[in-house]
């Protein structure tokens, strides 16, 4: 197992023009769509859309292109429930790329720019907070402080859908990126981002020092994990 990385990867170091960063959201899109992110997110709200008798709120932090909220309300149709997701991103030109995929025109999803540090919500706000391939952006104490203000937000559920630190991952996304010729940033900041990502007990330490009510973390094939935080008291 490596050691978890502290290098910055390109989009966090600067930012993309249009035409790349379209290219680099796209091929992370794909990586959700293919590589399990997608089906790991909704398998962990699934049962909190089971049970609830009114739309779901969910918060989405750090969104990109929104394909996750968008999947997560086609996951609600289907299962002949409601979902109201409140997608954002820090960079302007990430949320403006994230309407014009058509996220703007969806019913019960709306995209807005803003800062994970600095939430224009007051607490409670939602029903659940979901940060997918976010987290491993931050180092252990912003992490630890990150987790303490969704947990304030939430009213049931805080879910952290991030990537297992590990060497087949690493070697599998750094070959397939070039061999498929994925846009630079993303061949990039791809093998980096599972060097960032994080061991069970990396994340399990993380959410005991958030003071999380209860937690439970999973591993979802081929190398996702799955924290989901209850909220003290579930507030619905």
């Amino acid at each position: 197992m490596p050691p978890r990385s502290t290098r910055a990867e390109l989009l966090d170091e600067r930012p993309a023009d249009r035409g790349a960063l379209r290219a680099t959201l796209a091929d992370l899109s794909r990586t959700n769509r293919w590589l399990g992110g997608r089906r790991a997110l909704l398998a962990a709200l699934e049962p909190l859309l089971l049970a609830s008798d009114r739309p779901l709120e969910v918060l989405d932090v750090g969104t990109g292109s929104a394909d996750l909220p968008r999947a997560l309300a086609s996951r609600a149709r289907r299962l002949g429930r409601e979902v109201i997701v409140t997608a954002i991103d820090r960079e302007p030109l990430v949320a403006a790329l994230a309407a014009e995929t058509g996220g703007a025109a969806r019913p019960g999803l709306r995209i807005l720019c803003a800062d994970a540090r600095r939430l224009p919500f007051a607490d409670g706000s939602f029903d659940v907070v979901t940060a997918s391939l976010f987290l491993h952006h931050f180092e252990h104490r912003d992490i630890v402080e990150l987790l303490r203000r969704f947990l304030r937000l939430a009213r049931r559920a805080v879910i952290v859908n991030d990537l297992r630190r590990h060497l087949v991952p690493w070697l599998f996304i750094r070959v397939a990126s070039r061999v498929t010729l994925r846009h630079p940033i993303y061949a990039h900041d791809a093998p980096l981002s599972v060097l960032r990502g994080f061991t069970r007990e990396e994340l399990t330490k993380a959410a005991r020092e958030a003071g999380a009510a209860s937690f439970e973390l999973r591993r979802r094939l081929p190398y996702r994990l799955v924290l989901t935080l209850a909220v003290e008291g579930a507030r619905t």
